[in-house]
């Protein structure tokens, strides 16, 4: 099957959280705001769940130091919840284009259509399910997208680790404490993976203390992966010192 290479990208707090359960998820210092910047600049694609879109209302427009025109925004939404929400970033803004794929069919694909979002049904099967397998084919085949950063949230991550769908995994861990909360992996079945035999397979590429002084950053490969990525890597190992020449540059240093 041809893929992207898909590298998951998220900034939690201690005990994994990516927002409290109010929905507070201001985590990132300056740097880690500049690395996911980086890190969508490396890629042809940038993904979210539904759930995302809806909450944080993303434009995923920005990049640092882009490598190639080519760049998308996607959005896996299996009831296509969004259609609801026409002022949406990603709806509303044109540029650059965004796809959609989804498990629903009828008057909602018709509308984001009209507004001119790419909306593929490729369901899986399960009610409400997206089949990403077939979804990130699509975003080889016929977007050219070779390189996918997905930022969340946790189900979409969740999902994409237990179909062995992910090549990369980056976690800045920040000194904060949420308690309760949206968690980075969530298993909407409440499930997850029993023990560490039958999760995915890592092995660490980098761990570095963020320019900050009081973040850390961690990335690894999954080694259990499935199919062979169209990209062999993705991006550099570690970031920090290409961080500070960025912020630096920019008077923020």
């Amino acid at each position: 099957m041809k893929r992207p290479y898909v590298l998951v990208f998220s900034t939690v707090t201690i005990d994994g959280r990516i927002a409290s359960s109010t929905g507070y998820s201001i985590l990132s210092c300056p740097y880690d705001k500049a690395r996911l910047l980086l890190l969508r600049g490396y890629s042809d694609a940038v993904m979210v769940g539904a759930s995302t879109v809806l909450i944080d209302d993303p434009g995923l427009r920005k990049r640092l130091e882009p490598r190639g025109e080519r760049y998308y925004r996607v959005v896996v939404d299996g009831r296509l919840r969004i259609a609801e929400r026409p002022e949406l970033r990603v709806l509303r803004e044109r540029e650059p284009r965004t796809i959609v794929f989804t498990a629903a069919n009828g008057e909602r694909v018709e509308k984001l259509r009209g507004m001119g979002v790419d909306v593929h049904v490729v369901p899986s099967g399960e009610p409400g399910r997206v089949d990403l397998g077939e979804a990130l084919r699509i975003l080889a085949e016929e977007y050219g997208v070779r390189r996918l950063l997905v930022e969340g949230g946790g189900v979409l991550t969740y999902s994409l680790l237990s179909e062995r769908l992910v090549d990369e995994l980056r976690v800045t861990v920040t000194p904060y404490v949420f308690a309760a909360g949206r968690s980075v992996v969530d298993d909407p079945g409440g499930m997850g993976f029993p023990d560490r035999d039958r999760g995915p397979r890592l092995e660490l590429l980098c761990t570095e203390l963020c320019p900050c002084g009081n973040c850390v950053h961690i990335a690894y490969r999954v080694v259990d992966r499935r199919g062979e990525p169209l990209a062999s890597s993705h991006s550099p190992q570690c970031l920090s010192n290409r961080l500070r020449e960025v912020l630096a540059g920019a008077g923020q240093g």
